[in-house]
């Protein structure tokens, strides 16, 4: 606990109940300090205050010390009570032709290059060195191999996702040979979402002309700023006039939805800069924006600048918090957009996200490529290579942390939908966890729906992996393995 934190507590409660709070927070951690905060009148009195206060200070009374930037793979916290059991080659396949389960279903294909590495980026992706036609015909022969499985023949996909790396790095007869494979054995819903991630430098017409020729329908483009300065650091192609021309151009001629990415928070961004973002997304029309605080991963470029002294970032919460509603705000304030997701606004009647919301629903995502990842079923699936994969057999109990994890990823939650998935003593549980953050501010009980605050928007992968670590330690603590 940090010292203002401390002090801040022992004026507001006195020596006596400070001292028992101490106690308290020694045995059972931090967290429990939200318990308190719902039970006692001084605390909560203490908390609007500092809620309240100026935004040039910081507040020191969240929970959590460190913000969870992106989703987090929720069911790894139960692998610490429940084994899991593994798959072969052959028993996977063996698993396809098994039962089809009728759920929302995607595919999820990857693409591990890129003609151009972000400053910040260290994903499963590697500068690309010569031609794709070997990689592309591995990927349309996939697609060959299980279109013969009975899940492939009996099922109907409602979204396929292609990301990466570039997806649209590949020349047009590449993405010909893809797509022709992808119709080939492919059964696709009414209705369906098929987005290709791409950058702006890696589009042209022909690749268009390709793409929608095979139905697909939506572009996510990697903007991350508009500023001249952000699109510098980020080492982007095009300045910003270029850049909204482009997007002019693309919306003019793609018949589908053209949503973008936005990264906040990197040095000395100013509130203004974020403030332009978010207007220039609204009146290009754009279907949706991501948006997510700069993250540093390690082997990036930026990380090797940060360890040698040439970048500093900001490590201030406040800041952070007042770009992101600085951006949302500005994005939100006509009534044009609303909050899809933690991480994404969208146009009313524009983009739907349908991606996130199969996966986030519990339903099923076929990985295919080199570096994707999915499930099928209670079979997670990672392709370490071409001919490596792993193949691990979920608990019910996996399943089950992931599927509540998925409806935490939106600024409602349905009560109905959490009833469907726990049962009367894990819902009673995952309600009284609810009670402290909705003592904190971070949420609503709206009767139908638990609803996020734009504090709780903010905090909202802290707070889904916290009520789901509780649920685990309630239920499962004395089954913990040693």
């Amino acid at each position: 606990m940090n010292p203002k934190m401390r002090e801040a507590l022992h004026n507001a409660l006195g020596d006596e109940e400070y001292r028992k709070l101490e106690k308290t927070i020694e045995k059972k951690g931090m967290m429990a300090l939200m318990g308190e905060v719902a039970k006692n009148p001084k605390l909560r009195k203490m908390m609007k205050t500092m809620m309240g206060a100026p935004k040039n200070k910081e507040k020191t009374m969240s929970p959590f010390e460190v913000r969870l930037k992106s989703h987090h793979n929720s069911s790894a916290i139960l692998d610490d009570f429940f084994e899991k059991k593994s798959l072969d080659d052959d028993g996977f396949i063996e698993y396809l032709d098994g039962e089809t389960r009728d759920i929302p279903k995607s595919i999820y294909v990857h693409t591990p290059y890129c003609d151009k590495i972000c400053s910040f980026c260290n994903l499963n992706r590697e500068q690309l060195k010569g031609s794709l036609d070997e990689y592309a015909n591995y990927i349309a022969d996939e697609f060959r191999k299980y279109g013969s499985t009975r899940y492939m023949k009996e099922s109907e996909f409602e979204v396929i996702f292609f990301g990466g790396g570039t997806p649209t790095v590949y020349k047009p007869n590449q993405l010909e040979i893809i797509l022709k494979s992808i119709e080939e054995n492919v059964r696709l819903k009414d209705g369906y979402e098929f987005t290709f991630e791409t950058t702006l430098h890696n589009l042209n017409k022909e690749k268009l002309d390709v793409m929608m020729k095979y139905g697909v329908n939506r572009l996510s483009v990697g903007i991350q700023s508009f500023s001249e300065v952000g699109r510098e650091f980020y080492n982007r192609t095009y300045g910003k006039e270029e850049v909204i021309k482009r997007l002019e151009e693309l919306k003019e001629y793609f018949n589908g939805e053209v949503c973008i990415d936005i990264i906040y928070n990197y040095p000395n961004q100013s509130k203004e800069d974020v403030v332009e973002d978010a207007k220039i997304t609204r009146e290009l029309g754009l279907g949706s924006s991501s948006y997510y605080s700069l993250m540093v991963h390690d082997g990036s470029v930026l990380s090797e600048d940060i360890e040698k002294g040439r970048v500093e970032l900001s490590k201030s919460l406040e800041r952070e918090k007042e770009l992101a509603n600085a951006f949302s705000d500005e994005l939100m304030k006509t009534g044009e957009y609303y909050q899809l997701e933690l991480t994404k606004i969208a146009k009313k009647g524009g983009d739907l996200y349908k991606y996130i919301k199969v996966r986030n629903a519990g339903g099923d995502t076929f990985p295919i490529g080199v570096g994707a990842g999915g499930n099928i079923g209670n079979v997670g699936v990672f392709r370490m290579a071409k001919n490596g994969s792993v193949y691990s057999v979920k608990t019910e109990e996996h399943r089950k942390f992931d599927m509540v994890s998925g409806l935490m990823q939106f600024p409602k939650v349905k009560k109905e939908a959490l009833i469907d998935i726990l049962s009367e003593k894990e819902m009673n549980i995952y309600g009284e966890k609810m009670k402290d953050y909705i003592a904190l501010g971070y949420m609503n009980d709206e009767g139908e729906n638990f609803s996020l605050t734009n504090e709780g928007i903010f905090w909202g992968n802290n707070i889904s992996k916290d009520i789901l670590s509780h649920l685990a330690n309630t239920l499962y603590g004395n089954k913990r393995k040693v």
